[in-house]
């Protein structure tokens, strides 16, 4: 997929990667943990045929975003903004212990877009299906360490600062190179509960009409107790009446 044009060379040189006509250099940190968002997350199933054999085709697919940062092209402007996420679960003959991360761009319908796909040891990716089919994995992040390249000025930003992430560039300097990593974690969880409508459509309380109700009541409740006070003179007067007549006989 030759996305620029023009041959550029690349060279890698006591860790650090530099590229042709560009005054910036690019480093790799392994201490330093590449995240994924992603949300949707829909499963597909099927087969298909490949070298004469039918294979059964599991994945899951979902749109990814870079947490606190984005993901780039060294050499390149702009940004990858949304990635295609796929989850695949590795071989049950696989003695793979470790959870599996590619990133790159693939060239569809004539243009290259930014891919994530992982793969998955078979009894992570069963929880997972159960947990989605149940209604608990709508939202899924991961943690991994890859062999993606930072400008070396920001190996001094701080953890919790946003970073951009960038594709090393193949021998001939045109197109993005893949990059692949370990995952350390991946979670998931269900999408927030949305706000009831009536909560959310209820108008909020005139302030003047609430004053008014408020010495509305303090008015009412002032006259009632003026009625409970009179009625309890009157209940007193009258036994003070009764017992004078019953002093008198």
């Amino acid at each position: 997929m030759d996305e620029s044009g023009v041959p550029r060379s690349v060279s890698v040189s006591d860790g650090r990667m530099a590229i042709e006509g560009s005054s910036t250099r690019y480093v790799q940190d392994a201490a330093r943990r590449f995240r994924l968002s992603a949300s949707g997350l829909r499963f597909v199933g099927g087969f298909e045929s490949r070298d004469g054999r039918l294979e059964e085709s599991r994945r899951f697919l979902a749109e990814a975003t870079v947490t606190d940062g984005a993901l780039r092209r060294a050499g390149f402007e702009g940004e990858a903004g949304t990635i295609g996420l796929i989850l695949r679960p590795l071989s049950q003959a696989s003695e793979q212990p470790r959870l599996l991360l590619m990133l790159g761009y693939r060239d569809e319908d004539g243009a290259a877009r930014p891919f994530a796909e992982a793969f998955l040891a078979p009894a992570v990716f069963e929880a997972l299906k159960a947990d989605m089919l149940s209604g608990l994995a709508q939202e899924l992040s991961i943690s991994a360490t890859t062999s993606l390249w930072i400008r070396e000025e920001d190996r001094r930003r701080g953890a919790g600062d946003g970073l951009d992430w960038y594709l090393g560039l193949d021998a001939d300097g045109r197109s993005a190179q893949p990059a692949r990593g370990f995952i350390e974690t991946i979670e998931w969880r269900p999408s927030p509960l949305p706000v009831a409508e009536e909560t959310a459509s209820a108008p909020a309380p005139d302030p003047a009409v609430a004053h008014e109700a408020e010495e509305d009541w303090h008015e009412g409740s002032a006259d009632e107790l003026r009625r409970i006070n009179w009625s309890f003179r009157l209940l007193l007067l009258m036994l003070a009446f009764l017992l004078i007549i019953v002093a008198m006989k």
